[in-house]
This record gives C-alpha cells, structure tokens and sequence, in this order.
C-alpha cells in the first residue's frame, strides 16, 4: 500500500500528488530578514499527524486538528491509497464529525471526489464494535493486513510514519506509553517469531502480580501469615490444653461445693431468682405509684358548664331536657364511685404482691449470703468467677485461631495458584529461550540488511539483536560495534545517527515485506538534519535505490539548507519530480501547507 494522493475542501491546503518513488517535503526560507519567520512551522511535520488522521487514528487533546479546532472544523480531507495499478482505496474524513468515515474504491489513480455522493461505505462509525461496518476493520480487510498478522493495521503504521520524537529508540515508539507488552509480542511477530508466546507470559505475570497482591492484602486485613500456620496449630494445642486443665479446677470447685448442696448451677439459680425479684419489685412499685396518683386525682367534670349547656339547649327544646341533665348527674356520680373502689381494691392488691416479693427477696439474699458463708477460703468464690472468666478468654482465643486456619486454607489456594502459575510461567520461559535461539529466517534477513544500509550510509558497523533481560523477557537492540551508548550520545553527529539507524530499521524492515498488503511506504521527518553532507548524498542515493529496485515509496521532510553539496562545493542534484511540494514562509501564508499558520 502507498501513499498517492491527499487533498481537502479547503482550498487554502496545498494538495499533495506523491509518486510511488522518492517524496521530499522541502522547507524553504524565503524571508530571511524577518526574524519572528519560522521555517519549522510550515506544515511539514504536521504532514505526518495529518496522514496519521486519515490512516484513522481517534484525535486527542495535543493533535493539531484538537487543539485548533476552530480553524479546521470545517475541513474535510481526503487520502487515496494505492493497493496496486488498477486498486485504489480514497478515505473522507470530517474535522468537525471526525468519527464518521467514508471509502470509496476506484480502479484509477490521482481521482477528486471533493463532490462524490456515491461512495461504497459512508459514515461509518469509528468507535463501533461492529466488525462489519469498523472503518479500521474494513480497511484492514481491504488491505489485507489480516492475511499476514493478527493484529491492526495500526500497530505498526507509525514505524513508518516517525516523527521527530520517533528517533530516540528503534523499537519503542512514543506512543508506547505504557508496559512492554504492548509492543514486544508486536516486534517479535514482525521478526518472523511467535509473538503469541511473549503475549502469554506477559498475561501470566500480570496474573501472578494479582495473585500476590491479593495475598498480601489478605495476610494484611486477617492479620496471618502464609508461613505461620504450623505457629497456629501449636499455639491452638496449647489453648485446648490450658481449656482441658481448666475445666478440671472448675469441676474440682464444683465438687467441692456439691459436698454442701451448694454447686455451681445452685449459685447462679439464686442470682437470677433475685434479679427476677428485683425487676418485679420495680414493676409493683411502679404500678402503686400510678395507681395512687389516679385516686388523687377523679375524672374531671365541671358541673356548672354542663348546666350553662343544657340552659342553653333548653331555649331550643322546652320542657325536655331538665330529667336528661339530672340523670347525667346521678350517672357520673355513680361512675366516680365504681372507679374509686376498683383504684382502691387494685391499690390493696399490689400492696399484697409487693409485700410477697420483698419477703422472698430477704429470703433468697440470706440464702446467698448462706452460701457464701460456708466457703472455706475468703476468695473462693472469686477464684470461680476468675476461672469462668479465663475460661470464656480461652474459648474466644481458640475460635480465633480455628477462624485463622480456615482463612489460611484461602491463603493457601491463592499460593497454590501463584506457584502453579509460577512453574507454568518458568517453562514457558525455557519454551520462549528455545524459540528464539532456533532462530527465523525472516530476522536474519532484516537483520543481515540493516547493518548493509548502515554500512553503506554511515561507513559503521551495526548489529540487530536480542538478548534475554535480568526479568526473563527479550530485548531487541541495536549497536554500532566499538561504540557504546555514551560515546554515541556524546558523539557530534550521535543523534543523526541514531536517527539513521531508525531509517535503516524501517527500511530493513520493508525489503522484507515485499507485498502490498503490508506497508510500502514510509514517512521519516527531518531524517536528515545534522548529518554530514557525505553522508546525506549516501542517504538519499541509497534511498532511491531502494525506491526502484524494492518498490517502496520513501518520503522524508527536509529544509532546502539541509540539501548537501558535493566535494565540488556543488549543490547535491535533486530531480524535481522527487519534490512533492515546496512549503515556504510568504507572508501571506500561501507558501504554507494549510495556507495559515496556527
């Protein structure tokens, strides 16, 4: 898949008709004397986010086309891919509505369907988890992608579209934020090894991570200790022990008291008769008290507002009520009467009662001071509490530790789990250590051409390889032999070289995918900057090479300064069909990629 065409409704944007060869982004400095003029912001490296976008990357908070919104809402871009001479793929998407996509598929190149309302899928939604109607889905079908790994066409694009923060470290990009399984598995299926296997001995770690985590959570809140169950049981051996010695001085104690008819269950009848007793002698009193204060006071009934009453009434109806009102007199007179004698036999009765219970509370106390009276030692009886105390103590403890023991069979399982996963995970290793020292042909290859293109462009020696790390997991590296990594730091033109063994990783890396259902382009940006110019016209020839003899599109952004001279002091010749397009400072923006500066 190459590049051929992007383009957009606005047309202040500089379209952009790539060939299937070399692509220069030239910069050029036009207005030398204004100094607030930036040459580094003509659109250049915004290219890269640009293809990024149509490539359907979801735009975030730091994407040019987020953060300026309003500049570019109303723009709509298009990019036509070339599968092959007769297959062609054009991708439409929106700023303002940017997870809706639409493709349209045509069998001739350089097209404009600024104005095409009959496209084959429209509006398709980018987030969806319908397979069947997931732009990215449906590209990766188109593309084929599907047929070679298991992964999105995504997971590799930005190896071939680097920006300048892109330069730092061959494999690991910078969108690969976060652990190192969500890249090795990717790089080691790209080397022709089966990434699988990396990708389940990340899962299994996390795994085992989780695992003891959630035991030293548990060790914590249960206050136990994996290892201390062999203290437990000992300790709970003691306990029952110390129980069996106890019981036996209580049922001593109780024996001694059975000689007197005065046992352990005697005592503790008498404590709850005499509390039973107390709380009737409450209850009584209460009773009394209620009863007295009802006599004290009758029903209350005013005489002379009952006449006013029946005087008025009377007006109304004459003659008829004075025999009402004088039998309502007789009536509540008879009534006080009744009420005052059943208050008053009541009152008698719960004198009776409360005078019963006072009797038997003095004779159920002199029976308990009996008791205690006839023990021999003055503190018997607290020597009994004291051993039911104990007693009670003893129980509690032994009811913890069976309690931990049984937590401890959890804890148990999830070591259990750990230790399984832990053998599991230790040959896994041994089976990853034996994959990759079998080799793969595919990394021998790649590797046998990036130190070629290193070689050939920079005059070093480099090596790709792998070693195994103090963590059991496989990191690939890349080394120019007799220079360490502070020497290539500290070296004048190290970052150029670093930058320069990404392009000739990427690179490799295409030679060896030859078919178009992989990537045959790549973007690199400001690839060139800082190198000799030696080395630059290396660089470019090599890469035109490639562009002919390998099919690959290469595209590189560079400033008309950066161009090298000869030995001759001659300007490096560079065909005009090799420049896509010229961004340049004007004044009036017309010379940028967007046609404004933001």
């Amino acid at each position: 898949m190459k590049i051929s065409k992007i383009y957009s409704n606005n047309k202040k944007f500089r379209e952009l008709d790539f060939s299937d060869e070399l692509n220069i982004i030239m910069g050029k400095v036009i207005n030398k004397e204004n100094l607030e003029s930036d040459s580094h912001n003509l659109g250049k490296s915004t290219l890269i986010s640009l293809i990024d976008f149509m490539f359907l990357k979801e735009i975030k908070k730091g994407n040019f086309l987020k953060d300026h919104f309003d500049k570019f809402q109303n723009h709509i871009f298009f990019m036509e891919l070339k599968k092959s001479e007769d297959d062609f793929i054009t991708i439409k998407r929106k700023v303002k509505s940017n997870t809706k996509v639409s493709f349209k598929f045509h069998s001739k190149g350089k097209q404009d369907f600024r104005y095409e309302t009959n496209w084959d899928h429209k509006d398709l939604p980018l987030t969806t988890e319908d397979k069947e109607r997931n732009p990215k889905e449906v590209l990766n079908r188109y593309w084929g992608f599907d047929e070679l790994f298991h992964y999105n066409y995504r997971q590799y694009l930005n190896y071939f579209l680097r920006t300048q923060y892109d330069y730092d470290e061959v494999f690991k990009l910078t969108k690969f934020k976060g652990s190192d399984s969500n890249w090795k598995p990717a790089i080691a299926d790209l080397f022709g090894f089966n990434g699988s296997f990396l990708k389940e001995k990340y899962l299994l770690e996390s795994e085992i991570a989780s695992c003891q985590r959630q035991l030293t959570e548990l060790q914590t809140n249960l206050n136990l200790n994996i290892n201390e169950l062999d203290q437990i049981q000992s300790l709970l051996d003691i306990n029952y022990l110390k129980k069996e010695q106890l019981e036996t001085k209580i049922d001593n104690f109780d024996f001694y008291l059975k000689e007197r008819d005065l046992n352990r269950e005697l005592i503790e009848d008498i404590e709850a008769k005499i509390s039973n007793l107390n709380s009737k002698e409450y209850k009584i009193k209460y009773e009394l008290e209620k009863t007295e204060d009802s006599i004290k006071n009758s029903i209350p009934f005013d005489m002379k507002k009952v006449y006013d009453l029946f005087s008025e009434m009377e007006i109304l109806f004459p003659g008829h009520l004075k025999k009402d009102y004088d039998a309502l007199i007789k009536f509540n007179q008879d009534i006080t009467e009744e009420r005052n004698r059943y208050l008053i036999q009541n009152l008698a009765d719960l004198k009776n009662q409360l005078n019963k219970v006072n009797q038997e509370l003095i004779l159920e106390n002199r029976r308990r001071n009996e008791i205690l009276s006839v023990l021999k030692e003055k503190d018997s009886f607290a020597k009994f509490k004291k051993y039911q105390m104990t007693l009670v103590e003893l129980d509690n403890d032994i009811s913890n530790l069976l309690s931990k023991i049984d937590n401890y069979d959890i804890l148990k399982d999830i070591d259990n789990d750990i230790r399984e996963k832990s053998d599991v995970l230790k040959k896994l290793i041994q089976k990853i250590e034996s994959h990759i020292n079998n080799g793969s042909d595919l990394f021998k290859a790649i590797k046998k051409d990036f130190s070629q293109l290193v070689l050939e462009i920079l005059g070093e020696t480099a090596i790709l390889f792998y070693e195994i790390n103090g963590s059991n997991n496989i990191d690939f590296k890349v080394k120019i032999v007799g220079l360490d990594e502070n020497q290539l730091t500290s070296k004048s033109d190290g970052y150029s070289y670093r930058k320069m063994l990404c392009v000739c990783f990427d690179l490799a890396v295409l030679i060896n995918y030859p078919t178009n259902r992989f990537y045959q382009f790549v973007y690199h940006d400001g690839s060139m900057e800082s190198m000799s110019d030696t080395k630059k016209i290396k660089y470019i020839n090599k890469v035109r090479e490639l562009c002919k003899t390998k099919n690959i599109q290469y595209i590189f952004t560079a400033l008309e300064e950066d161009i090298p001279r000869n030995s001759k002091d001659e300007l490096f010749s560079i065909k005009d069909d090799e420049i896509t397009i010229t961004l340049d400072d004007r004044e009036n923006n017309e010379g940028r990629l967007f046609g404004t500066s933001f």
